[in-house]
């Protein structure tokens, strides 16, 4: 019976958990992991699967570092397959620890690397990066965003709606011109009141960390990516694959399949909503700015052409996948290696953080439409991907 080690690294803003009490918990990789155990165990094979942490927001160096150190504490005592699995700048960890730091600081630990998955990765840039680099607002609005994201997957009290209005009309131009984020963090204050005092300090340490160090976004500026896929070519005998994604643009049809769940709405529909609760339009303008921001479009963002196969496989899922983004990377930036399988999902859905109740709890309404058969087959895609390239491993 086959053996394997599959690690799950997560991404800018990345944690393993938050939250004391199950039914309130957030587990990033929750999800991914109970597929991932079940599939494999469904294929006759033993397998440990282990969420990693590291810093949230530090250089994608520190954050190899101190992943490594994880690794090796946790494999040193079997001779298990090792898989990679990181999600959005998770990916770039994965492919960086490979190429860079196990080859120098763990060479024993290469020989049992058999795989590399990437899951909605900026391999050549993430255009959103700047705005947070170049806006004096850039880091009170990643603590905000941050907040939004835990209160929303939470299913929190109704604060949690007067913190998404917040943040989304302080992202506004209008709100940025009258000041109004200077307010911002006293909600912050009084939203915290609402979590546990263990969540209070778990949640302030990791605000802690972003504020130190938020060396990572300048590393995901499509020219410094030239530079780390450059220095990172891809390991002889490990298997590297891509999952794609990509989420519909914003538009008025979108905010109202989005909030209504149908797929051919009425205003009556939207007018009805808004009057019993007007949380998921708001979340969607988030939505809608965070597409805008990611740059789908930039022209500063340069990527290689994908082959004729994985264009023709592109096309079939997007139509036009060069002018997509999942809401946080451009989707054209996500190809590395083979394309394992693409979805039209935004960031968050392929972690299993959509609207599927009451198992699933999503965040962006992006009206992707994006639920549990998807995010079966694509993780049976991904263990089909691990498997098969273990057998072929000498």
């Amino acid at each position: 019976m086959a053996k394997h080690r599959v690690y799950l690294i997560p991404g800018f803003f990345g944690f393993t958990h938050m939250g004391e009490k199950p039914a309130e918990r957030i587990v990033y990789f929750g999800h991914v992991r109970d597929v991932l155990l079940e599939g494999f165990q469904k294929r006759g094979h033993t397998a440990e699967v282990e969420p990693l942490t590291g810093h949230p927001t530090a250089s994608l160096e520190v954050r190899a570092r101190l992943l490594l150190r994880s690794i090796e504490e946790s494999a040193a005592n079997d001779d298990a397959a090792i898989h990679l699995v990181g999600h959005s700048t998770g990916g770039l960890d994965a492919r960086g620890l490979v190429s860079t730091w196990m080859p120098r600081q763990a060479p024993h630990l290469l020989e049992r690397v058999r795989s590399v998955v990437t899951v909605a990765t900026p391999h050549h840039g993430a255009p959103m990066a700047r705005f947070f680099l170049e806006d004096r607002r850039g880091e009170m609005l990643l603590r905000l965003l941050w907040l939004f994201t835990v209160f929303s997957l939470r299913r929190g009290p109704r604060p949690m709606m007067f913190l998404a209005f917040r943040l989304f009309y302080a992202l506004s131009e209008t709100g940025h011109q009258l000041g109004f984020q200077a307010t911002l963090l006293d909600q912050v204050t009084r939203l915290l009141a609402h979590l546990s005092p263990t969540e209070q300090a778990t949640l302030e340490e990791f605000l802690a960390q972003v504020g130190k160090d938020q060396s990572i976004i300048g590393d995901l500026t499509p020219e410094k990516l030239v530079d780390f896929n450059r220095n990172n070519p891809d390991r002889a005998g490990v298997r590297y694959g891509s999952v794609i994604t990509g989420a519909p643009p914003p538009s008025l049809l979108g905010m109202l399949r989005a909030i209504t769940g149908k797929n051919d709405p009425g205003m009556g529909d939207l007018v009805s909503l808004r009057m019993l609760d007007p949380e998921p339009e708001v979340i969607y303008g988030a939505y809608s700015f965070l597409y805008k921001k990611s740059g789908p479009n930039s022209r500063e963002l340069v990527t290689p052409e994908p082959s004729p196969t994985q264009d023709r496989q592109l096309r079939d899922v997007f139509e036009e996948y060069r002018s997509r983004s999942d809401g946080v990377v451009p989707t054209r930036t996500q190809l590395w290696g083979e394309l394992i399988t693409a979805v039209i999902a935004d960031h968050l859905d392929v972690l299993g953080h959509y609207d599927d109740p009451p198992e699933h709890v999503g965040w962006l309404r992006s009206g992707s439409h994006f639920r549990s058969p998807q995010f079966q087959g694509l993780w049976d895609r991904v263990l089909d991907f691990m498997v098969d390239g273990s057998k072929a491993h000498p």
